[in-house]
């Protein structure tokens, strides 16, 4: 005997209230228990940035003394952090004789700031 189908989280969800536009009132209340998932507006705001899909995230968590040495190094260096670390990932790369074939992303986040 197979066990019931299990329901989606979606169904469990409350709607949230409605906003209605501004202009003329409707001719019939709706209760936002019978609003329907479509119905519900979406908070306009920023949307998140993506990485590109050949391009992946990164996270080192290093002490501040650390992490003070290398801002400085990049200011000494008129460079950024995200450089200081590509060019460190191809050294350990170079370092276990594998070809240096870390990149940095292009775009408007990942340039050089030219002053």
């Amino acid at each position: 005997m197979s066990k019931p189908a299990r329901g989606s989280l979606a169904s469990m969800a409350v709607p949230k209230a409605v906003t209605p536009p501004p202009g003329p009132a409707p001719a019939v209340a709706v209760s936002a228990t019978e609003v329907t998932r479509e119905a519900v507006v979406q908070p306009v705001g920023p949307t998140p940035r993506r990485a590109p899909a050949d391009m992946k995230t990164v996270q080192v968590r290093i002490n501040k003394q650390g992490w003070r040495a290398l801002r400085d190094l990049a200011s000494d260096n008129d460079t950024s952090l995200e450089a200081l670390m590509v060019d460190a990932l191809n050294d350990v790369l170079l370092k276990n004789q594998r070809p240096p074939i870390v990149q940095r992303r292009v775009g408007e986040r990942g340039q050089e700031r030219e002053e």
